[in-house]
C-alpha cells in the first residue's frame, strides 16, 4: 500500500499496486494499481510509454476462464490506462480467487500484453477499503 500527498490539496492518494511478471509481460506493462476514488475503487494499468490522452484503448482481461473486454481511458499523465467501474467489481470479487490476471491493451502501434500476479489481492483490498474510509 502506498500513501501519497495529493499535490492539488485534498485527501491523500491511497493505492495498492502489483507489478507485472517481467518474464511473461511486454516491457511496456509496469503493473496494476487500485486506488481510492470518490465513489469506491479505481483500477488502472500502468504503462512505461505514454499514450495519447484522447484515446480509449480496448483492454482484454482474463482471470482463469473468465474473460472481459472493456473500453478504458488514459489518465492526465498519459501513463496509466483507467478502467471503467466494472473492473472495480471484478477486483473486489472474482479476481481474488485467481492467481493471476492476463492483460492485453490495444496500444499503438502494437498491443501491450502481460501477466500480473494476484496473490494477496483479497487482503490488500480489505486494507485499501479501510484506508479509503479514513481519508
Amino acid at each position: 500500500m502506498v500513501k501519497t500527498r495529493n499535490p492539488n490539496g485534498g485527501a491523500d492518494i491511497v493505492a495498492i499496486m502489483r507489478t507485472a511478471d517481467t518474464t511473461r509481460s511486454d516491457l511496456n506493462l509496469a503493473g496494476l494499481s487500485l486506488r481510492c476514488a470518490e465513489f469506491g475503487t479505481e483500477v488502472m494499468l500502468t504503462l512505461l510509454e505514454q499514450q495519447p490522452r484522447a484515446s480509449h484503448p480496448k483492454v482484454t482481461l482474463a482471470a482463469g476462464s473468465d474473460r472481459v473486454q472493456l473500453e478504458a481511458s488514459v489518465n492526465q499523465s498519459a501513463e496509466s490506462i483507467v478502467l471503467p467501474p466494472s473492473a472495480s467489481a471484478l477486483a473486489a470479487g472474482p479476481w481474488q480467487t485467481f492467481p493471476e490476471l492476463t492483460v492485453e491493451i490495444a496500444t499503438t502501434p502494437t498491443p501491450t500484453r502481460g501477466t500480473i500476479p494476484l496473490a494477496g489481492l483479497a487482503n490488500a483490498m480489505r486494507a485499501l477499503r479501510s484506508s479509503c474510509a479514513l481519508r
